[in-house]
């Protein structure tokens, strides 16, 4: 615990040397105001999702109408844990609603006494429980193995000593797997539970986003397996341990598309101090397992690379090498707007060119910019004396037909769409979406937008009840977004062609851009375009550019262009239910992962 105040401090200290005394009281409060603010939603919406009798009576009469019973065998290894949770996780598998489920424990040599006590009057007390004494110390993945090789399951759980199981743990995940009999990996929500019994800190995710999952272990509990799956990949490797489930689900996901998640709390993670839920400094050893478990990743993977610490632990960032040096063709459509600033006049066209030249580390692109004849003759000579391509639209303004006139003169293997109303901002922002774009799996990259004055511009568009919002619109531009989701690579079901990189061949199979979209969501048609077809979509936060957003065109919407893309995407919103990235019970009032 000395050590978490230890972090508080260093933390405090940062902010007051970046923002100031007023910047420093701004920062806590509004820190306090957000916890207190989050305590006493969640204990609201505990009130109003807990399961009634009537819920349990549900549930029961649908287990009954089963054709399909799976058995689950949760795994569960145990070492000198306090007598109090040995058996409060043993007593959260004995209650469930499910009852085809056994508990293998492995007890890892416990030198503490009551330990033997609790698992023998447990085991004779249900038959379902199996127990399995280690003669000597292995440590977790070692006796996770031995629990292991207890399991006669379809289906694997992993459990914690000291935590427990939502009562409808196993229920739920037996209810999805009768109705997606091919499920291989399932994983749920969680929240926190502190010795008091108090729930807090939920953590409701996203459906499976493998650059999420890639920058840290957020699937983490409720973790199901299909049994014979974990076998094949060998089961638990000690040299990962402190992240040896991290290192499994990384393997797991290399052997299998069948993953589902259930957007409901299912397990409770006790906060004790020798837990890594307690605090950064809890465990250290579990944060270098999982560096080195994304390192064996990269080694296996098509798209090798590195692994990069960021500045909270935990918390990574996967790079890949960059396959050749492939041409990026940057296309700007622009009419050469000069806006005021303080500083005096600035033509953003020419401020955008000589931001992407001066700046960018990777040099291999050309730069198209797509005018209606309208360019300043001034800003005309200055931008082609830069070495820019120029390509005339005669019609009146269509963003999404200037796009596909660039592109069509494109002769990169990736394209880049920019607003000539940007300015890049970090020399690697080309690599940082490069990496990403190449990767067959992925359509479209986006980058993090901010405004001149520093807030969050866009890092990602969510899709909620048919309107799409940019994520964390307007916070301030440090805000490390849920669960840390502004400051890693991320799938979003769209991001905006203000900053967007897609490989030119999936450009071109998906159609371009829609032209009967002239100004607005077109880049959400565009990569709705490119989810349908099987690619995900991404956010890196590591591509930066501020975006004096509608500053060289008037802001609004075109009359019915909203109406237009809820008629044309109406079947796939149906389909998608959700968006897939955003979790069912946050609200819908705005994509800011509020609960109410």
């Amino acid at each position: 615990m000395e050590f978490k105040g230890i972090n508080k401090i260093r933390k405090i200290t940062r902010v007051w040397q970046e923002r100031g005394t007023q910047g420093l009281i701004k920062f806590l409060y509004q820190k306090l105001v957000f916890k207190f603010r989050n305590k006493i939603s969640y204990q609201r919406w505990v009130a109003i999702n807990r399961l009634t009798q009537q819920d349990i009576a549900t549930a029961n009469r649908q287990i009954s109408q089963w054709h399909l019973r799976p058995k689950f065998s949760i795994i569960m290894p145990v070492y000198n844990v306090e007598a109090t949770w040995l058996k409060k996780a043993i007593e959260s598998v004995i209650n469930q609603i499910y009852p085809d489920w056994e508990l293998c424990i492995a007890d890892d040599a416990s030198t503490q006494p009551h330990i033997g006590f609790i698992l023998n009057h447990y085991s004779k007390l249900d038959h379902r429980i199996k127990v399995l004494f280690r003669t000597e110390n292995g440590n977790i993945s070692a006796a996770s193995n031995s629990a292991l090789d207890l399991a006669t399951g379809d289906y694997i759980v992993l459990l914690d000593h000291d935590d427990e199981l939502a009562i409808d743990a196993l229920f739920e995940n037996a209810k999805l797997i009768n109705q997606y009999p091919d499920a291989d990996f399932i994983y749920s929500d969680e929240d926190k539970i502190d010795t008091k019994g108090n729930r807090f800190d939920p953590f409701f995710k996203p459906n499976w986003s493998p650059e999420y999952f890639y920058s840290c272990m957020y699937t983490c509990h409720l973790g199901v397996y299909r049994t014979n799956l974990i076998r094949k990949i060998g089961g638990f490797r000690s040299e990962y341990d402190g992240a040896q489930d991290y290192d499994l689900v990384l393997r797991v996901v290399e052997q299998t598309k069948n993953i589902y998640h259930i957007p409901k709390i299912l397990y409770h993670w006790r906060v004790i101090p020798t837990s890594v839920t307690s605090g950064e400094q809890a465990k250290p050893w579990a944060y270098i397992a999982a560096r080195k478990a994304l390192e064996a990743m990269l080694e296996r993977s098509s798209y090798p690379g590195w692994v990069e610490e960021t500045a909270r632990a935990g918390v990574f960032r996967v790079r890949r090498n960059i396959i050749g040096n492939p041409l990026i063709s940057i296309i700007i459509p622009s009419a050469g707007t000069t806006i005021n600033t303080p500083s005096g006049s600035l033509c953003l066209l020419e401020n955008c060119i000589r931001s992407i030249q001066q700046l960018s580390s990777y040099r291999n692109f050309e730069i198209i910019v797509v005018d209606g004849y309208d360019i300043p003759e001034e800003t005309l000579e200055k931008i082609l004396a830069l070495g820019v391509e120029l390509v005339r639209c005669a019609e009146p303004f269509n963003f999404s037909m200037r796009i596909n006139r660039g592109a069509a003169k494109a002769k990169g293997q990736f394209i880049l769409l920019l607003n000539d109303d940007t300015e890049v901002i970090t020399s690697d922002w080309l690599e940082s979406m490069l990496e990403l774009a190449q990767q067959k799996e992925i359509g479209a990259v986006g980058a993090k937008l901010f405004f001149p004055d520093g807030k969050i511009q866009h890092v990602g568009v969510m899709i909620l009840g048919g309107n799409p919002g940019h994520v964390f619109h307007e916070v301030q531009g440090n805000h490390p977004g849920y669960f840390c989701s502004n400051i890693v690579n991320r799938n979003y079901l769209a991001v905006t062609a203000a900053c967007l990189m897609m490989r030119q061949e999936v450009f071109q199979l998906l159609g371009g851009l829609d032209e009967a979209f002239p100004l607005n969501y077109n880049d959400v048609d565009l990569c709705l375009k490119a989810h349908q077809a099987g690619y995900r979509n991404v956010v890196t936060p590591y591509a930066q550019l501020i975006h004096y957003e509608s500053a060289s065109r008037q802001k609004g919407l075109k009359p019915g262009e909203w109406k237009q893309l809820n008629h044309k995407w109406k079947d796939y919103f149906e389909k998608l239910g959700t968006d897939p990235y955003y979790n069912p019970n946050l609200s819908l009032k705005a994509p800011n992962f509020e609960l109410f």
